[in-house]
């Protein structure tokens, strides 16, 4: 028995020592090659680790396309090195092997609760995105009409891509928002695209035949959709300004909803009178919410003075203020928002409908509302065309700036 006891001693402190030794294994500086295990093989996108303020901890970002981007230090917790996506609820937890590679997990929640999750790793040196291609022999650049479905549920959309060699960026739009910025390869005759950020979980594997695309994307832990498509320079979505409209007898909108901070907000409210408002239907959650916060936020700063005012209205995976509050301030604070944000409930139809029974249907997130001076609404836009669709994002930056200034001149 006491050489029992003195053996399982000797065991735990060697368990204890290359735990100590695991942690003490900092990830090398520099470009890294990561990939996720998804339903449809290997998901790859790009990292880049720089030293974190603070003892132990690295400024991790994540790479897709032209964004870059990190939604909090990582840190060693135990003997795993932890990336945060905490808007996301999410996060990347790896062990080193040496200061060259990891592999471990990326790790979804819902409220701190674990949903599901998929293997990672990642090595060290590489910008690249896709591996073992063959020389290019077909160009995607352009515009194409494409169509995604899933159980004859069809999604009409528009590609937008740019190749350089083999190396292809771009995005996808649709009436709900943007695919964001997509980043892959062509090799040979395919096409290969991936997107990871923490939320999205995007992987395209599809065949380019002339003028046609054909394949399937793979996106979550298990949804898999058809793609088809065809080039054209004249592809195009639905005017995203008529899709969501007021019902017959409403001209403006009304709610009495809470902040994180306990204050009830109203647009019957002394300070939104006489006063251009932008409402915008959103969730922390929301990758495309995030890219328009963004823009919303320094738009505010710049116009609040001159008689702008915005409010978010975020809907939650939880209903509770103490568990949803958090995150609408945590998303306050990332982005840099200074205008209110109020909960309105959880993400789905019933909910909308209630909070907003003057709209004909609800068709994404987010949804944004341009009321003028006397309170009523000028215009309703679904979706959002965030900075990876290009053209489109500048577009919509340059007419929305346009209809602001427009309403602040009249009286």
């Amino acid at each position: 028995m006491m050489k029992q006891y003195i053996l399982s001693i000797l065991i735990a402190c060697q368990v204890t020592f290359n735990l100590s030794a695991q942690n003490s294994q900092a990830p090398k500086l520099g470009p890294w090659r990561a990939e996720l295990q998804s339903q449809g093989g290997g998901l790859p996108f790009n990292l880049h680790v720089a030293p974190g303020k603070k003892k132990n901890t690295f400024l991790i970002k994540v790479i897709n396309g032209s964004e870059s981007f990190h939604l909090g230090e990582s840190f060693f917790r135990g003997d795993s090195l932890v990336i945060p996506f905490d808007l996301y609820d999410s996060e990347l937890v790896a062990s080193l092997d040496n200061q060259q590679q990891m592999r471990g997990y990326w790790i979804k929640k819902r409220n701190g609760k674990f949903v599901n999750q998929l293997p990672f790793q990642a090595q060290f040196g590489s910008t690249e995105r896709f591996s073992k291609l063959k020389t290019p022999t077909v160009n995607v650049s352009g515009k194409w009409n494409v169509d995604i479905s899933v159980d004859d549920k069809h999604t009409p959309s528009v590609g937008v891509f740019q190749q350089k060699g083999n190396k292809v960026t771009g995005s996808i739009l649709q009436t709900s928002g943007d695919y964001r910025f997509l980043q892959g390869n062509v090799s040979g005759d395919s096409l290969f695209i991936s997107y990871f950020d923490g939320s999205f979980v995007l992987l395209f594997k599809t065949k380019v035949t002339g003028k046609e695309i054909s394949g399937t994307l793979f996106s979550g832990f298990a949804t898999k959709k058809e793609v088809k498509g065809q080039l054209d320079p004249k592809a195009s979505l639905p005017d995203l300004k008529k899709l969501t409209f007021l019902k017959p007898g409403y001209d403006r909108l009304n709610f009495n909803l809470p902040t994180p901070k306990g204050e009830n907000i109203n647009l019957s409210d002394e300070r939104f009178k006489n006063k251009v408002v932008i409402v915008e239907i959103m969730g922390s959650w929301c990758p495309n919410c995030i890219d328009e916060a963004r823009f919303l936020a320094p738009f505010y700063a710049k116009n609040k003075s001159k008689g702008v005012e915005v409010v978010g209205v975020s809907f939650e995976y939880s209903p509770e203020m103490v568990v949803s509050g958090p995150k609408i301030e945590n998303f306050k604070k990332k982005i840099g928002i200074d205008y209110p944000i109020v909960l309105g409930g959880v993400p789905n139809d019933e909910t909308i409908a209630q909070v907003f029974p003057m709209l004909n249907k609800f068709y994404g997130y987010p949804t944004t509302f341009i009321i003028d001076k006397k309170g009523k609404v000028r215009e309703i836009h679904t979706g959002f065309s965030g900075p990876g669709t290009g053209l489109y994002y500048t577009d919509w930056v340059q007419e929305f700036e346009k209809t602001i200034q427009n309403l602040l001149k009249e009286k």
